[in-house]
């Protein structure tokens, strides 16, 4: 996977109300289950990958660390942050990603941008989280 593909992965929502470095996080962490990361997978260091998501480069240091701190990256001398070998790739059921898959065709037909579909669900985690901690 060229450095491009792998920026291409990712997609920041600045005004979703969640942290910029955690939004990343949560996503590399999406690419290793969904198996588009692979283990020893090197990553673009955090000069490329801040300035093709046009965001402050310490922002993807934090987020780096912070996976490396969880053991998710390892940092190799003179290389840079890799997915760490021992991490197994949890597939995805196949019917979640159908339903993702169905539910971002649908809001595209009814002309919803991505950063609208990422809000909507981004809310309806929200509120679904709230439902059940109340439970």
């Amino acid at each position: 996977m060229t450095k491009q593909n792998f920026i291409n992965l990712f997609s920041i929502n600045t005004s979703s109300g969640i942290p910029i470095y955690r939004q990343l996080i949560d996503q590399i962490k999406q690419a290793i289950q969904m198996n588009l990361l692979k283990p020893e997978q090197q990553l673009p260091s955090v000069r490329a990958m801040a300035t093709s998501l046009q965001i402050n480069p310490m922002t993807i240091s934090k987020a780096y660390a912070q996976l490396e701190v969880e053991g998710i990256l390892i940092r190799k001398r003179g290389i840079g942050m890799l997915i760490a070998p021992n991490q197994q790739a949890t597939i995805i059921a196949k019917e979640v990603t159908d339903a993702i898959t169905h539910l971002t065709k649908m809001a595209k037909k009814h002309n919803l941008t991505d950063e609208s579909i990422q809000t909507l669900l981004q809310q309806t985690l929200s509120v679904q989280f709230s439902k059940e901690k109340k439970q």
